[in-house]
């Protein structure tokens, strides 16, 4: 285990749902020079003690600057910065900068499964064919987690209502699903730095929990002592209202529906088990059941 080679580390995207763990990660790291790449008209704050550098994300020749001496530079960014061409030039001027690393915004789904097919991801898919094209100018890693379990049960974004006890399950709920928690997909960010042995110009898989629906709805009617109320749709319709809505610029919706399509689906992209290398990062998997249970407890807390 060794960080000797990557101790300057540069985030973007540091107040994001996802940036804001990872940045917590790192701050606790004392291994590590943190830098924080910030849009040049945010209003963002962050603690005295880390460099924050401010650009035009557009000017490629501000990001080169930024990026020098940087060892690894690391994208939390999502939204409006997956939607342009934003990643690529990220990465093109870490390379022109000669950065060592790199971590592109890759956490969630594995955007080169064929069967996928979600419009967003083309901006994905072009920084990953891009950094595998310059390997040997750059290194990269690419960290799939799955779903973000903690946000989507709280947010009710995979099918689940915690505050009206509603599930909406795909394909009868049957098909196994892998996920991680916030927090742990931070945890596994300091770790792949720590091991780069084991995580260089690789796709790694990280979970904490791989499920079903059917085990999900199970659980949250335990810790909600509530019969929940079901609705059964399937993959296939889900991803035609996907289409339509994509095609009537119903663009938040549409994402969803192709995002929730594909993850229901029963694709072996989405079913980790046996490819996960949290034990090897040294980063515990978290149960389902632990998940849920504090899901429910932070909703019963907030009302």
């Amino acid at each position: 285990m060794t960080t000797n080679n990557y101790k300057n580390v540069l985030l973007v995207g540091a107040t994001g749902d996802l940036g804001k763990y990872v940045f917590q990660a790192l701050l606790a790291d004392s291994a590590f020079n943190v830098t924080v790449l910030s849009r040049a008209n945010s209003n963002a704050t962050f603690p005295s003690n880390v460099k924050v550098i401010k650009v035009d994300y557009s000017d490629t020749n501000a990001l080169t600057k930024a990026l020098a001496n940087q060892d690894v530079v690391i994208s939390t960014v999502g939204g409006e910065a997956t939607a342009t061409n934003f990643g690529e030039l990220l990465v093109q001027a870490a390379i022109d900068a000669n950065v060592k690393w790199f971590i592109p915004s890759e956490f969630g789904i594995n955007i080169e499964d064929p069967s996928a097919k979600i419009p967003f991801l083309s901006t994905k898919l072009a920084v990953a064919n891009l950094l595998k094209k310059n390997q040997s100018r750059i290194a990269y890693t690419f960290i799939t987690t799955g779903t973000f379990l903690d946000w989507g049960f709280d947010v009710g974004v995979f099918g689940f209502d915690i505050n009206k006890s509603t599930a909406v399950l795909y394909d009868e709920g049957k098909n196994r699903i892998s996920g991680t928690t916030l927090t742990a997909v931070g945890k596994t960010v300091v770790a792949v730095l720590h091991n780069p042995q084991l995580t260089l110009n690789k796709r790694i898989f990280v979970a904490d929990a791989t499920f079903t629906q059917q085990q999900a709805l199970a659980l949250l009617e335990k810790y909600t002592n509530t019969k929940w109320s079901v609705n059964n749709v399937t993959t296939a319709n889900a991803r035609k209202e996907a289409e339509e809505n994509f095609a009537k610029g119903n663009i938040p919706q549409a994402l969803l529906g192709y995002l929730l399509s594909y993850l229901y689906a029963g694709s072996p992209e989405i079913d980790f088990e046996g490819r996960t290398i949290n034990k090897d990062l040294g980063v515990p998997a978290i149960p389902l059941d632990q998940i849920i249970k504090e899901a429910v407890e932070r909703k019963n807390t907030a009302q």
